[in-house]
This record gives structure tokens, C-alpha cells and sequence, in this order.
């Protein structure tokens, strides 16, 4: 993992934290945040209101707690419509993994969830800049097939303290078509803005996603 990748790790660790909201949660609700990641992988979709209440006790306890680690999001009547890296909205970034098709928060959660879970994905998604379509096939950490010369790009500009992350930053962590496009994207904003070439952006989703995943292995 190079000098970039690391620095940009600790960057978004400090900004979004999960890793260490997951450790601060009791051990039933950690177990609860990897049951709610697992449901997107094995039915496409979050754990309903009535699901988890025939997990736990106190359904509302233990989803506010989740949320306060910032590893979940819920909608207006309380119900998990995120659980990081997976999403109920339709974004732009799709993955096919393990038969079904779920939605990720954002480029980098796109490519966290192969190396997460194990499995081999297809990500389809779009250039930001340009709207060119992107696919990419990943198996863990490599890359076999898809578009050639993709690119991650993030503007850290985005974040807001006091704003869900999954609403300003993860907005703005996107693919982009080429190294071209990315070049010329960053120039607009080069203070604020930060780009990888695909494999940089894989190892930076990884490390950021499966220390998660291991830690949910413990939970459960």
C-alpha cells in the first residue's frame, strides 16, 4: 500500500470513523450492524423494522446506537435504509455479488464489497464527468476485467461536520473514465480534490472496509 493510500486512510478514518464505532458498540448490537450488511449480500436488501425487532429486544436501543457509531442510516420513520458500504437508494454504483444486486453509498463502497465478503463482484457504474459507463469485474483486491483505465477521484471538500457523511462525502467519491478525465478534474479543484488510479482505489477501499468485515466475524 503506497504513501498516498495510507494517508488518505487515516484521512477519511478521522472524518468517518467506522471501524472504531463498530469496537465501541456492545457486542449485540456490533452482532446487529453485520446482520444488517449481510442481508444486502444475501437478500439485496437491509433487515426490515420487524426483522430486527425478532433479533433483538429494544429495536429502537440498538438501531440509535448504530446510527450514533455513524455506521448505519435511517429513514424518517426509523427504518435501516443504509448500513456502510451498502445502500436502499438507487445511486449510480451497482454491484452483482452473490446473486443479487445491491446499491453502495459511493465508488470506494463499490469496491469494498468483494474484498468485505469474499466473493467476486461486477460493478456497474458511471464516469461522473462523462457519463461513460463503467464495469468492472473484481475478485477480492484484483481486478479481472471490466474498463480499462478507470479512475477513483474524491472531493474531500465535501465533508460536513454536522451533516451525515452518506449524504456529503460519499457523494462525492465517484469513478471517473480515464486518467485523462481524472487529470482534468482534479485541475479544477486541486486543493480539495484527490484521484487514484484504479488498483490505489481498491487498496484504499479495502483498507478501510475490511477491517469491518473482520471485526463483524468476531461479532456474530
Amino acid at each position: 500500500m503506497d504513501i498516498e493510500v495510507n494517508i488518505a486512510l487515516k484521512r477519511l478514518d478521522s472524518i468517518l470513523p467506522l471501524l472504531s464505532g463498530l469496537k465501541a458498540l456492545s457486542r449485540d448490537d456490533a452482532a446487529l450492524y453485520c446482520k444488517l450488511i449481510h442481508s444486502y449480500v444475501q437478500q439485496g436488501r437491509a433487515l426490515t423494522r420487524q426483522e430486527i425487532g425478532e433479533l433483538v429486544g429494544n429495536a429502537e436501543q440498538a438501531l440509535n446506537s448504530i446510527v450514533n457509531s455513524k455506521l448505519i442510516v435511517l429513514d424518517a420513520d426509523g427504518n435501516p435504509v443504509g448500513a456502510y458500504p451498502f445502500t436502499s437508494e438507487e445511486r449510480e454504483h451497482k454491484v452483482y455479488v452473490n446473486d443479487v444486486t445491491v446499491h453502495c453509498m459511493c465508488a470506494l463502497d463499490a469496491l469494498a464489497v468483494s474484498p468485505m465478503f469474499n466473493k467476486p463482484t461486477v460493478i456497474n457504474s458511471q464516469c461522473r464527468v462523462t457519463g461513460k459507463k463503467i464495469h468492472i469485474q473484481q475478485n477480492g483486491t484484483e481486478r479481472c476485467g471490466g474498463t480499462l483505465d478507470v479512475w477513483f477521484g474524491i472531493n474531500w471538500g465535501a465533508a460536513v461536520t454536522d451533516t451525515v457523511c452518506a449524504m456529503t462525502l460519499c457523494m462525492e467519491m465517484m469513478f471517473l473514465a480515464n486518467k485523462s478525465v481524472a487529470r482534468e478534474w482534479l485541475a479544477e479543484s486541486p486543493e480539495t480534490r484527490e484521484i487514484f488510479d484504479l488498483p490505489s482505489a481498491i487498496d484504499f477501499s479495502a483498507g478501510f472496509f475490511v477491517p469491518l468485515a473482520e471485526n463483524c466475524q468476531l461479532a456474530v
